[in-house]
């Protein structure tokens, strides 16, 4: 086989390999339905159930976290006696050096519903040290609520992966 032949079924190969590979990854694509991204957004995730908070609760975390920090949306999981909501709190201004921060929160209310106006606690350290400055924050959980619960786990989980897309 000359060089010539050798060169060309290498690139041949690799055109193969990579056209089959782009097969199974969208290759950087735009993900056209995206889970997770629009409060109250019913759909879930294929790899994992993640209910997403209506936009009165993601609101109310807004609120607990104050004017110098936001979020778009929260994932949701029950248990434990309520609801644990996971929400990426970010620098309200983009030229803040501080970085995106993954904050648990509680509600003894289901927070996918539209109408919900319930009460938000502040469950992991994240998210009491977001509040730790507003006059308005978020009351510590109470003691049935636990950063370490599988609910917590899930719905930190699912935020993860929505952040991820």
């Amino acid at each position: 086989m000359t060089t010539r032949a050798k060169t060309a079924t290498a690139l041949l190969g690799a055109a193969t390999l990579a056209l089959l590979l782009t097969a199974c990854d969208p290759g950087g694509a735009q993900n056209i339905d995206p889970v997770g991204k629009v409060p109250g957004d019913e759909q879930k995730s294929q790899s994992a159930e993640c209910a997403v908070a209506s936009s009165n609760a993601v609101d109310a975390i807004g609120t607990a976290v104050g004017p110098h920090d936001t979020t778009d949306f929260a994932n949701v999981a029950e248990g434990d006696g309520g609801w644990y909501l996971a929400a990426s709190i970010v620098p309200s201004d983009s030229k803040d050096a501080n970085d995106d921060e993954l904050t648990i929160w509680a509600t003894e209310t289901d927070p996918t519903a539209q109408d919900w106006d319930g009460t938000i606690y502040a469950v992991n350290q994240t998210a009491k040290d977001a509040t730790s400055d507003e006059s308005k924050s978020a009351s510590p959980a109470p003691s049935a609520f636990s950063a370490d619960s599988d609910a917590a786990k899930r719905a930190e989980s699912c935020a993860v992966e929505a952040a991820d897309r």
